[in-house]
């Protein structure tokens, strides 16, 4: 029996298979043993006897209650649970069922053994979502070879049949789902650019405007609520998605409702049913002109060379009128292809997962569009096609002030998959924390909480320098990985998130107030008031204490030493309401830089606290040994010194009077922003806490 890989596209109402020839170099779509190319994505299971497609679909119509369908939306839904034959199902569980079933049949009624599948999800599936498509998959004893996007599939089985170079929109309305994808392609490079859509918009929206007019028009004439009854109501459900498609090809269709002894016949028009749907037709442009908006630069309908309808849906009339209002001219429709096309792309990618390239062979279509005068065959590898994010990939962060909690943005929407965007830390602590957020919005509240990542493996007694990487794979599931400046790898642990959003942001809140209150710091800022500093520098210094002390606890204990020709205490060991009135003291009056490290070490005085000394200069200074030798029996000490440099300051001295790591030249300009880093640094070392620091 000949092995095979397919590709599935697993659809919401319907369900199809597809295998690439490559002797042929063409996609063949499987049919099911009933000679049917496309499944009804339906599952029955009673008496311990379990039914798919017609045959399930044909008792849910006669509104047997042990049949599921419209499960494909819920998946990754922990609330969603259907009872069939007295167990409880979820959408994952559902959607494994019916793939086992779906195997078992296609391979029978093909003779062959089905190995590795490509199946294909909504572009707009989140992580959840994706995750539990892939568990099912493996639980009905596939090979998940690879997730890919309904609309990516769509446009690699039409684009790469057609040749040249064009921007395509596959425009896809299937039973209960809504994906817009805009591509690049070139010959055989197809580069996604845009996607967008709503999972839970389809087809089905459009069957309940029908089912919500009967059930109005029976309880106005009957008196009675036929969605009190769930059997006549799964059958009225029924009844309204057969109407639905009768109204694409006549003008009026009439439903008959029956339930409680009553009977009913209603009449719908195609005019009445647009004019009730119009909403949701409106919905779909608003989603496919926000895939515009996101490219910028002036992109929209007329940016567009060619718009391909994808999905049973798409043959409503209002579609095809409306993208054709909207286009200009007319969209590509491709027939029975409809159903099919989606999974001949997850076909092809199904074969290049494992053979890593294809020959296509294409007829007259594809050879007139190139000129040539007979078939001509297209060779696509792995990297043809690239796709991009459907989501924005974030981090819980502490804003400047160190007040809120925002979703700082990683990886933006509309991003290429497979490439990894690091985010740099400098953490004193073992173990760093991040949540991981889903979402476009800077708003934690309006994005999905993935996971928390515990990363740990830091250098112990020193400030890290690390980067965390973070990336959406080729099935669009999220990564995240780390590694030291010097390139070792971090431990990074992902974990489930039991708490929630409002709760997390909270907790870290207090934490770090606490945190803050407990840390007992004792700061000295020694700062270059010598000649060159008059003026903008000196302001910027005075602006940049007063932001750093700002951001320490009551507690903190803080020295502002100022040294020209010699060093003398603006004030030492005050509270934060005593600095104010020290810093506006500072003044540059000429000089040149003396040494305040010594100074402070004869001077100050040794405590319990955390000691820091932070050094603002922006010259070079005399007898530098002499200073260096200072600043070595302060860290000697304890002492932590940061070493921040304007102007014409000597980096290399700066680093080594400072600690490791804690020297910097920088633009004045960068001045309130560096003291600002510093003091959220010190406040978190001190705690001894760790949180997800943006």
């Amino acid at each position: 029996m000949k092995t095979i890989n397919v590709g599935i596209d697993l659809g919401t109402t319907y369900s199809a298979v597809a295998t690439f020839d490559a002797a042929s170099g063409k996609v063949e779509i499987l049919k099911n043993d009933i000679g049917e190319e496309i499944t009804p994505s339906v599952v029955c299971i009673e008496d311990g006897e379990t039914l798919i497609g017609q045959e399930a679909k044909d008792q849910q119509a006669a509104g047997n209650l042990n049949a599921a369908a419209f499960y494909k939306s819920m998946m990754g839904d922990p609330y969603f649970a259907r009872t069939l034959d007295g167990k409880s199902y979820d959408a994952e569980m559902l959607s494994g069922v019916f793939l086992k079933n779906l195997k078992t049949s296609v391979e029978k009624a093909n003779g062959v053994n089905i190995s590795g599948a490509v199946i294909t999800v909504p572009a707009y599936f989140n992580e959840a979502q994706r995750q539990a498509t892939i568990r099912a998959g493996t639980k009905a004893g596939f090979n998940v070879l690879k997730i890919i996007n309904e609309p990516t599939a769509a446009i690699i089985a039409y684009g790469l049949t057609g040749g040249g170079k064009k921007t395509a929109m596959v425009y896809d309305l299937g039973g209960g789902t809504f994906d817009v994808t805009i591509a690049k392609i070139d010959g055989a490079q197809v580069d996604v650019i845009a996607t967008n859509g709503d999972h839970q918009l389809g087809g089905r929206n459009w069957d309940k405007t029908i089912v919500d007019e009967i059930v109005d028009r029976f309880q106005d004439e009957f008196g009675v609520d036929i969605a009190a009854n769930k059997e006549d109501y799964t059958e009225l459900v029924v009844r309204c998605e057969k109407a639905k498609k009768q109204l694409s090809n006549v003008p009026a269709t009439t439903v008959t409702v029956r339930s409680e002894g009553f009977s009913g016949q209603y009449t719908i028009t195609r005019e009445e049913f647009e004019e009730k749907t119009r909403r949701l037709m409106a919905e779909t442009i608003m989603l496919t002109e926000k895939c515009f908006e996101e490219l910028g630069n002036g992109f929209g309908w007329h940016s567009i060379d060619e718009i391909v309808l994808v999905g049973g849906s798409t043959r409503m009339p209002q579609v095809l009128d409306t993208i054709r209002k909207k286009f200009g001219k007319e969209p590509r429709t491709i027939g029975s292809k409809v159903d099919t096309i989606v999974a001949s792309g997850a076909a092809m990618q199904a074969h290049l997962c494992v053979a890593g390239s294809i020959t296509l062979s294409m007829g007259g279509g594809a050879a007139k569009s190139s000129g040539a005068s007979g078939p001509i065959s297209l060779t696509i590898d792995s990297g043809s096609i690239r796709d991009v994010t459907s989501h924005g990939l974030g981090m819980l962060a502490f804003t400047a002030d160190g007040k809120n909690i925002i979703n700082s943005i990683i990886i933006k929407k509309n991003s290429n998959v497979g490439v990894p965007y690091g985010k740099s830390y400098n953490f004193g602590g073992d173990k760093l924390q991040v949540f991981v957020l889903q979402g476009e919005s800077t708003s934690p509240y309006d994005c999905t909480l993935l996971y928390k990542y515990v990363v740990s493996g830091m250098k112990r007694g020193e400030k890290n320098n690390f980067t965390i990487n973070f990336l959406y794979d080729q099935n669009g599931v999220v990564e995240v990985t780390g590694s030291l400046s010097d390139g070792t790898a971090l431990k990074v642990e992902k974990s489930a998130v039991t708490e929630s959003i409002a709760d997390i942001i909270a907790r870290l809140l207090r934490e770090k107030e606490e945190a803050a209150k407990k840390a007992q710091v004792d700061v000295a800022f020694a700062i270059d008031t010598s000649g060159s500093m008059y003026g903008a520098p000196i302001d910027e210094a005075k602006k940049s204490i007063l932001e750093f002390v700002a951001q320490l606890g009551e507690d903190a204990k803080t020295s502002v030493i100022s040294f020209a020709n010699s060093s003398s205490w603006l004030c030492k060991e005050a509270k934060k309401s005593e600095v104010s009135a020290a810093v506006r003291r500072l003044d540059a009056d000429g000089g040149t830089s003396a040494d305040p490290l010594d100074f402070y070490r004869r001077e100050k005085r040794k405590t319990d606290a955390n000691r820091i000394l932070v050094v603002l200069t922006d010259g070079e200074w005399f007898h530098q040994d002499d200073a260096i030798r200072s600043a070595d029996r302060l860290k000697a000490d304890g002492v932590k010194i940061y070493a921040i440099g304007v102007g014409d300051a000597d980096y290399d001295f700066l680093r080594k009077i400072a600690s490791p790591g804690e020297a910097k030249k920088i633009d004045l300009s960068k001045l309130v922003a560096t003291f600002r880093e510093i003091a959220d640094g010190i406040a978190t070392e001190s705690s001894g806490s760790f949180t997800s620091l943006g």
